[in-house]
């Protein structure tokens, strides 16, 4: 008799247990692929820009609400640093830019950075991407990610050197996950 109460108050525990762990009770909602920072990639002298992309049935769920800040770990401070958010585009390439902001001069360094977007911006049922540019003037790593393995969608990265919109592990055979983050209420 015993044993079957413990069960039942172990499936429960495990039902109120699963939840969306990234929905804080304001109704805040902090969309992610990675995990606790552990690193960033080492990126040549030149342009970058790492963006993760949240395509639209991830967002379906958000619509009418207003993406209202990006978060980003940075490593080592790049020359120059630039918040975008990209509209719908393809599942390889970004669509029209919709909000760009430099935020060179507020970047920490070797720690999390929370950019409050000038005007928050509707979530429409369409992808949105959000991209980190930035400018290294020497190899170093700029941007955190996580330790993986990849998620689809996690690691995109665009070069100054051959123009094109690859992902991490395409360029690299490296899985990780940007720490990069768009805060929806």
């Amino acid at each position: 008799m015993k044993l079957s109460h413990l069960f039942f108050l172990m499936i429960f525990t495990l039902l109120a247990a699963c939840k969306d762990d990234d929905t804080v009770p304001d109704g805040t909602t902090i969309l992610q692929y990675d995990n606790q920072n552990i690193s960033g990639p080492l990126l040549d002298a030149g342009e970058h820009e790492l963006a993760v992309r949240f395509p639209a049935s991830m967002l379906a769920d958000h619509i009418g609400k207003n993406l209202t800040e990006v978060q980003v770990f940075v490593g080592n401070k790049p020359a120059a640093c630039r918040i975008r958010i990209y509209g719908q585009g393809d599942a390889f390439t970004p669509g029209a830019k919709k909000y760009d902001a430099d935020v060179t001069s507020a970047v920490p360094t070797r720690e999390w950075y929370n950019h409050a977007i000038a005007t928050d911006m509707e979530i429409t049922g369409e992808d949105v991407w959000v991209g980190i540019y930035v400018e290294h003037t020497v190899e170093m790593n700029s941007i955190g990610c996580d330790a993986g393995p990849r998620q689809a969608n996690g690691d995109w990265l665009f070069s100054g050197s051959d123009l094109s919109w690859k992902t991490y592990q395409e360029r690299t055979g490296e899985g990780v996950n940007w720490n990069i983050r768009a805060k929806i209420e």
